[in-house]
């Protein structure tokens, strides 16, 4: 039955999504061919220690940290569909260029451009906010992030299947990621619909030929830092920092711990990816109306909590290949109620004409934690694991917590009216509980 209603609310979803979903899907399918393969490349290929690897990972959230806020501000005033549009011929661009690096350099140099485009996702969830309502969004970044997991599954899977069967130079999968792109976009020119109207947009300048009158995007962001979206945001940060220690140091951590490979690291994806679709797109949306959106969020970071804190036991001290897969599940449960969880809460406390920058500037702090985790995970796992993954819990905590200080602030008035809004409520409350007690008094007197 749930699975029926789901799929009659991915039916029913607005048109102008459909196409968006479409382009999507073929992008994202061709990025998650690369992420089983990206690691073992520098590893094999270019013989990186962990230390450079993570140096790349962050030199690519670092462009992602600019250029994510400055692409949201321009679809903003510009619409989203050029953004878009402009993002994937970027990607396709940036990944056969990737193909045919041969150096630490390189490599390094055309990562930190492939970050500039700020990535497909913030656009992708700023289209959702315009067309969709507060009761509507769950179910449809539900549909999203189950879509997402499909690719995500099917990528990974489909390079374990090309590995197993041929011996394919890793280089070629770039190749391939650069065409899956391509053809997102050329999909996208003639199916994408625009869903930001000309009458909604934020020009860049607000206030016609005066320049004193033209807010920079420096000025639109402080107009935006309203004390629950810098909850958020920190939250934002917190959760990605922790996820991104595993993922930057994950293949040398089963490769020390169990002797695997780029094959299984893909099989480990690939199921992980069709676990996290299902509950996204069966549990999250039901979730967040029955228990709201703040305290599904720190469920799912006192999921991704419990696991860091396990997984050095079950994969280093006992080597237990049954005990790790069943953390996995733990984690991907919380990362798959997380991760909708964002851009749905971002959503509930943003201005409307702004969502756009404010997505952009979520997934620039995704990218400022990109930046630090993995060169800090990177130099602590050559270190000791146990510290890394020490890291990763006490970050995921402190996002859930973070999440749910946004609740004590009104995000339209900032702090003092949050907190005074609360209280007038409190004292509201109480001043009723007080006026029926002394009327029941009367009644019996």
């Amino acid at each position: 039955e749930s699975f029926a209603l789901s799929l009659d609310e991915a039916m029913t979803m607005p048109r102008s999504l459909r196409g968006l979903f479409a382009m999507l899907f073929v992008e994202i399918f061709g990025a998650a061919l690369t992420i089983p393969v990206f690691t073992y490349f520098c590893i094999a290929e270019l013989k990186l220690t962990a230390t450079y690897v993570g140096l790349i990972m962050s030199m690519f959230s670092a462009a992602q940290l600019f250029g994510a806020p400055v692409v949201g501000r321009l679809s903003d005033a510009w619409g989203r569909r050029n953004a878009l549009l402009g993002c994937f011929c970027w990607t396709s661009v940036c990944f056969l260029a990737t193909a045919g690096v041969k150096t630490f350099s390189g490599l390094l140099i055309v990562r930190t451009f492939a970050g500039l485009s700020g990535g497909s996702i913030p656009i992708t969830q700023a289209m959702i906010m315009d067309v969709t309502t507060q009761e509507e969004r769950p179910s449809v970044l539900g549909v999203m992030g189950g879509l997402l997991g499909v690719a995500f599954t099917l990528g990974p899977g489909t390079i374990v299947l090309v590995l197993s069967m041929w011996d394919l130079e890793r280089r070629w999968v770039f190749v391939a990621a650069s065409l899956f792109a391509l053809v997102g976009c050329i999909v996208g020119y003639f199916v994408l619909e625009e869903t930001l109207p000309e009458r909604k947009r934020r020009p860049i300048c607000t206030a016609g030929e005066d320049s004193k009158d033209c807010k920079t995007v420096v000025e639109d962001i402080w107009d935006c830092c309203t004390p629950s979206l810098m909850c958020i945001w920190v939250g934002r940060f917190c959760s990605s920092f922790a996820n991104l220690c595993l993922f930057s140091t994950y293949a040398f951590l089963i490769r020390d711990a169990f002797g695997w490979g780029d094959r299984e690291l893909g099989m480990v994806l690939a199921s992980g990816g069709i676990i996290g679709a299902l509950i996204q797109l069966l549990l999250y949306p039901r979730m967040s109306k029955a228990m709201g959106k703040h305290t599904v969020y720190g469920f799912g970071a006192a999921l991704v909590t419990m696991y860091f804190i396990a997984l050095p036991i079950a994969t280093l001290d006992q080597r237990s290949i049954q005990f790790h897969l069943c953390l996995k599940v733990l984690f991907i449960s919380g990362t798959a109620i997380m991760d909708p969880g964002i851009p749905d809460l971002v959503a509930y406390h943003a201005p409307e004409d702004r969502m756009g920058l404010v997505q952009g500037m979520t997934n620039g702090f995704r990218a400022l934690a990109s930046v630090a985790a993995p060169l800090v995970a990177g130099r602590a796992f050559d270190i000791s694991p146990y510290f890394v993954y020490c890291m990763a819990a006490m970050a995921a905590a402190v996002s859930g917590v973070c999440v749910a200080c946004a609740t004590l602030f009104d995000t339209r008035r900032g702090l003092e009216a949050g907190v005074a809004g609360r209280l007038a409520c409190m004292g509201e409350k109480l001043a009723g509980t007080l006026e029926r007690g002394e009327t029941k008094l009367l009644l019996k007197k």
